[in-house]
């Protein structure tokens, strides 16, 4: 069960209705995710700002994507990993790209060093070793692509840990666990 409020958008007012608005035009629908964030129209507002603008990140929206979705495995958020895995196509992953996200693991040399890269600056809440630095660097990444890695990791924890605390109901199909699958084209399928 659900442990914080979503707003209901018929009764939002004011600053949290426009936000919801905009919300619904860009997507054709309001997920949970945004009406758990209504509740603090400052924090919806930074979250669309936050998500607008790393869509037009060096790395592209599709490692964005997969580094979020990897974020999302490594928090066990249920709900994020479940609507990345429903919103991929769009950012043009593939299925292997979504279980490349998913795992940490590609057959792209410079993909995997993004994706391990940014483990590392998950579990190490930051603190890389020069050699690990190196090792992104070696793969192709200069410091704004590295920088951009680390902003999408921090934009996936926002997301992760706020439906972790909300226990945000789903209202997209949930995705699989990867354990469950046994090729690429099961990794986001539904139960």
């Amino acid at each position: 069960m659900q442990r914080l409020n979503s707003i209901k958008p018929e009764l939002a007012q004011g600053r949290t209705k426009e936000l919801l608005d905009t919300v619904e035009q860009a997507f054709g629908t309001i997920p949970n995710t945004a009406k758990v964030m209504g509740n603090s129209p400052a924090v919806l507002e930074s979250f669309l700002s936050f998500a607008t603008a790393m869509g037009g990140a060096k790395i592209g929206e599709k490692l964005h994507n997969q580094v979020k979705l990897n974020t999302s495995e490594t928090n066990s958020c249920t709900y994020c990993t479940s609507i990345l895995c429903a919103v991929a196509p769009t950012a043009g992953l593939s299925a292997d790209d979504i279980l490349a996200g998913r795992t940490g693991n590609s057959e792209d040399h410079r993909t995997e060093a993004a994706l391990k890269f940014a483990e590392v600056v998950l579990e190490s809440r930051g603190k890389v070793s020069n050699g690990q630095l190196a090792d992104v660097r070696e793969a192709g990444f200069d410091d704004a692509e590295i920088v951009e890695i680390v902003t999408s990791v921090v934009l996936g924890c926002f997301t992760n840990f706020l439906n972790n605390v909300a226990d945000t109901e789903l209202d997209i199909p949930q995705a699989e666990p990867v354990a469950a699958s046994t090729c690429s084209t099961e990794a986001c399928s539904v139960k």
